[in-house]
């Protein structure tokens, strides 16, 4: 009878634990599932605000970017840190981008100065607020709502490597000018990889290309030469279970460079 009894409370604390696991999950679910609709609703209120269709005499002549207008004025108003507007049609993800001052201080706020887990897009310290560097990264979260840079994943994990052939391109707004960027390369990665290097010598930029070549699993084009060193632009993001340190990135040459 004592045994049963005890049995009996092991198995009710089991329970009762169980019980508090799934209400703490849910509510920590909850809240995060509350700060991505506040998040999405900011920026989806900002790009009402200060994304347009450029009135034809904003193009350049013989220029192919799609023709949007920013307001750069407006958005460096709102965050003086505001660096860039990035636009990738095939994930139509399209979000301003802040250069960080001090290494992650955007993880968990959003452009506005929001607390928010949803973060904001970002330079690191080492890139190029301008994209003039060898090699300039992104940063953004893989949201589960498919916000930011959430949609990534339909990339690494589709065994179809044709998913971009038809729209490889990425484009970066900034004030002075538009580039026009061609991916050529993708692949899961870890934390502190040579994904991440950092590249500012001709020999260097051979040892960074070399590295993503043995990494990638996606064919880069016959046609697009990389031998004259283009600038590389990594777009970056988490990959698989929170923490376990693994990360996706996409690897896009500059191929074009439009200035207001």
């Amino acid at each position: 009878m004592i045994n049963f009894l005890k049995s009996g409370k092991v198995r009710l604390i089991i329970v009762l634990i169980c019980i508090a696991i799934i209400i703490y999950e849910s509510i920590g679910l909850y809240k995060d599932n509350k700060e991505y609709d506040i998040a999405e609703t900011e920026y989806e209120e900002l790009i009402e605000d200060v994304v347009a269709v450029a009135p034809v005499e904003e193009i350049p002549e013989g220029a192919t970017y799609p023709p949007i207008h920013i307001n750069y004025g407006q958005l460096r108003a709102i965050n003086a840190d505001f660096t860039a507007w990035l636009y990738f049609p095939y994930f139509e993800i399209n979000y301003p981008v802040v250069h960080e001052t001090k290494i992650d201080e955007y993880l968990k706020t959003t452009f506005d100065g929001t607390k928010n887990s949803s973060g904001c897009l970002f330079t690191d310290v080492l890139s190029s607020p301008d994209f003039s560097g060898m090699h300039d990264i992104i940063f953004g979260h893989n949201m589960r709502n498919g916000s930011m840079f959430g949609k990534l994943k339909k990339l690494s994990q589709s065994e179809d490597r044709t998913l971009l052939k038809d729209s490889p391109y990425i484009y970066v707004y900034t004030e002075k000018a538009v580039y026009q960027y061609e991916i050529f390369a993708y692949y899961v990665t870890t934390v502190g990889s040579d994904a991440y290097s950092v590249v500012t010598t001709d020999d260097e930029y051979s040892d960074f290309l070399a590295y993503i070549k043995s990494n990638s699993i996606y064919e880069i084009p016959e046609d697009l030469d990389l031998s004259a060193h283009p600038s590389i632009l990594t777009l970056s993001t988490c990959s698989g279970k929170s923490g376990s340190g693994k990360r996706f990135v996409i690897h896009a040459a500059k191929i074009m460079s439009w200035e207001h």
